[in-house]
């Protein structure tokens, strides 16, 4: 198995937690074909991550309580290595965020996939690989079941 370090998206890491996700199964594999030890996720996703798993609305599907939220976080954090940016980061990133004319939400996505880059990792692996691409088009951008086939491979 080749070594190749990751940055873990939010949407796979509570596809990872639910097991109701549609996507939980491919991105569990994650964790149980490959070395945690090498994934990356971003302290930003720790709070999208929460607010997903337990927000109350109709288009919700999950409305878990804080503690069952919390313990899944903390079974990511167990296995996985928290990265991010200092705060004149974030803030350098917003600025090109805007300077690049994006707007909107997206710039979370954005924020992520900067603290990929500032990681160092070699990946961002996310169930959204086409935002992230628009975003990162320099950037090796993978499924879970891409990048798990590329270093199960290699």
């Amino acid at each position: 198995m080749v070594n190749c370090s990751a940055l873990l998206d939010s949407n796979v890491v509570i596809a990872t937690v639910a097991e109701a996700h549609p996507d939980h199964t491919a991105s569990l594999a994650l964790f149980t074909s490959g070395d945690a030890s090498n994934y990356r996720v971003s302290a930003h996703s720790y709070a999208e991550v929460f607010t997903t798993l337990t927000k109350r609305s109709p288009r919700s599907p999950l409305h878990w309580p804080a503690e069952r939220a919390w313990a899944g976080l903390e079974s990511i954090a167990a296995v996985t290595t928290l990265v991010g940016a200092t705060p004149a980061q974030t803030v350098e990133a917003v600025r090109l965020y805007a300077t690049n004319g994006n707007i909107g939400a997206r710039l979370y996505d954005f924020l992520i996939g900067r603290a990929a880059i500032l990681a160092g990792t070699e990946s961002i692996v996310t169930w959204n690989i086409g935002q992230f691409r628009d975003l990162f088009p320099d950037r090796l951008v993978e499924t879970p079941d891409l990048y798990l086939a590329r270093i199960l491979s290699g």
